[in-house]
């Protein structure tokens, strides 16, 4: 009896230990970090960034939010959320401590409620660029007075049918306004310091699908009344932007069915100049997609971040994930994820960086969440740092320690081996280009290790030639004579 009963107890035991196992692996799934190989394979990696604090309205202390939409982090540190659904802004430190709560503001000497703010700007005087969608127009206010308001533009450019809807607002260095307005898809509407309108900046290009070949062969048969009846395929539009500090606009969007180019920097000119090595598009976000009842589920980019430092952060609305690339397209750190969990989101709609903290809004659990860099994710951020400074031994010494702690960090590989080139050492950077996956770079390297090793020995293979062929001459010559004299 005694021996059944223990044998019980270590039953119970063993399955409380799988069952305990399985709790914390379940736990823990939403937060898997990850990289990629040199083969776009996703590879385990250590964790770059992790949560420290996750605070809604009740906790902040400016009661229940509302489906909020956006928010922005000044200067300051001061973080503005746009409480949609409450009719209001929010106004925290960067601590999320609450500051100040605005519900209307003076318009020609009136109160006006904020009613269905949807994006938000705030320059270094603390001048807030308030878009009231619904209304059609954006509200400039400064110290709680709207001081001027830019409503729908009149131009030859635009059809007296155009409902101007804006719902993101970015201001360059120069002053300059960037607006994106809902429907629109001759891209952003760009308005001079003074307000008046300057044109239309930076549209999208038709995705060529499948289905746009077929409706561009199948017009050309039709008849013009054919055409004009068919339905029109317009550009995918943009669902945030970032006037960073270096004097670009960065873009994301949502809803594309084409997962390359997602996140662009456009230049004066309004072009796209982001792209991976040797000029070629690029995924953003995963390179492995993931399929729901038989369909791809591509990323979908609602917010785009740029910090001083030149990193990129953007959100996928699908997966839930924030993805961290450098101004190279390198993938830096990837966090974050869809669940109920400190650190994972339903709807995250927007993302603010602060010395070095990243802050995501979640518009469905309404709260934001704050990451701050693990060590891993530190000296990689660091390593790039050296590297684009230019201190490429440095960088190098760097790289070394993050692949003791990641041995599939392609990205160190990569460094490494761009730290030998930039040293002219191409045998010892071919050494680790080969694990990085960039075939640019290797194909670069190896072109010119040939050409060192042709200049280098060169001469010499050139004069055992030579040599030789003298001494194969001579012997034809004593052949000749030889056979004269017989």
């Amino acid at each position: 009896m005694r021996k059944y009963q223990i044998r019980l107890i270590c039953m119970l035991f063993i399955t409380v230990l799988l069952f305990k196992n399985e709790i914390v692996v379940n736990a823990q799934s939403n937060f898997n970090s990850y990289t990629y190989d040199e083969w776009n394979e996703s590879m385990a990696a250590p964790a770059s960034y992790r949560p420290i604090a996750v605070k809604n309205g009740f906790q902040i202390g400016s009661g229940a939010w509302n489906t909020p939409q956006d928010f922005f982090m000044d200067e300051d540190g001061h973080l503005y959320v746009a409480d949609t659904g409450n009719n209001r802004i929010v106004v925290l430190d960067h601590e999320l401590n609450l500051i100040e709560i605005m519900e209307t503001v003076q318009k020609d000497g009136e109160a006006i409620s904020l009613e269905d703010i949807e994006g938000l700007y705030v320059t270094k005087n603390h001048v807030i660029y308030a878009a009231q969608t619904s209304a059609n127009r954006i509200l400039v206010i400064r110290e709680g007075t709207v001081v001027r308001t830019i409503e729908k533009p009149v131009s030859s450019l635009i059809s007296e049918d155009f409902i101007f809807s804006p719902t993101k607002i970015g201001l360059d260095i120069y002053g300059r306004v960037y607006v994106l307005s809902k429907g629109c898809y001759s891209g952003l509407l760009q308005f001079d310091v003074d307000g008046s309108f300057m044109g239309f900046f930076g549209a999208n290009k038709v995705e060529v699908t499948a289905q746009v070949v077929f409706n561009y062969m199948w017009k050309s048969i039709l008849s013009d009344e054919q055409r004009a009846a068919m339905t029109s395929i317009l550009p995918i539009e943009y669902s945030n932007i970032d006037c960073s500090k270096d004097g670009f606009v960065y873009t994301s969007t949502v809803g594309t069915q084409l997962p390359k180019s997602q996140i662009k920097k456009l230049n004066p000119l309004g072009n796209n100049i982001y792209y991976g090595a040797g000029k070629s598009e690029f995924n953003f976000g995963d390179e492995e997609f993931f399929y729901t009842k038989g369909k791809v589920n591509y990323p979908s980019f609602i917010d785009v971040k740029v910090d001083g430092n030149g990193f990129i952060f953007a959100v996928d609305l699908t997966s839930g994930r924030i993805f961290e690339r450098d101004q190279e397209s390198n993938l830096i750190a990837v966090f974050g994820g869809t669940g109920s969990q400190s650190g994972t989101f339903t709807t995250p709609v927007a993302v603010e960086v602060y010395e070095g903290k990243v802050y995501v809004l979640d518009r469905l659990k309404n709260n934001i969440t704050v990451f701050v860099p693990t060590e891993y994710g530190s000296m990689v951020e660091r390593a790039t740092i050296l590297y684009h400074n230019g201190l490429y031994d440095e960088s190098s010494e760097v790289w070394k320690q993050v692949l003791k702690r990641n041995a599939n960090s392609a990205l160190a590989y990569n460094g490494i081996g761009k730290a030998y080139v930039q040293n002219g050492d191409y045998t010892n950077a071919l050494a680790y280009l080969r694990y990085s996956g960039d075939k640019y770079s290797y194909s670069k390297s190896f072109g010119k290790n040939r050409l060192i090793l042709v200049r280098q020995y060169g001469p010499y293979v050139i004069g055992v030639v030579a040599v030789l062929a003298v001494i194969a001459a001579v012997k034809k010559q004593v052949k000749k004579r030889k056979g004269r004299k017989i």
